[in-house]
């Protein structure tokens, strides 16, 4: 099961990165992924890359929902870093 976690993660962060030319599935996909994790999105807005926080293996994207603004740091293999911004 741990495996099978770890592997949807993995095509998450993957896709993710593949679909930089798609702003509003980004942020659609940036946003069911801080859900899972139990952060309240009700509205994506908009999720863009944070290119001073991001490395090329370690991609940063702030969503910004409808009630509230996220730092998503995503790790693949893992499940996202999710920081509330204020």
């Amino acid at each position: 099961m741990r495996t099978l976690i770890a592997a949807a993660f993995a095509l998450w962060a993957v896709s993710l990165c593949a679909a930089a030319d798609d702003p509003s599935q980004d942020a659609a996909d940036v946003a069911d992924q801080v859900r899972s994790q139990g952060y309240a999105c009700a509205e994506p807005v908009s999720a863009t890359r944070d290119e001073a926080a991001s490395r090329p293996d370690l991609p940063v994207y702030v969503l910004t929902c409808a009630n509230a603004t996220y730092s998503v740091k995503v790790i693949p293999d893992q499940g996202a870093v999710v920081t509330k911004e204020q």
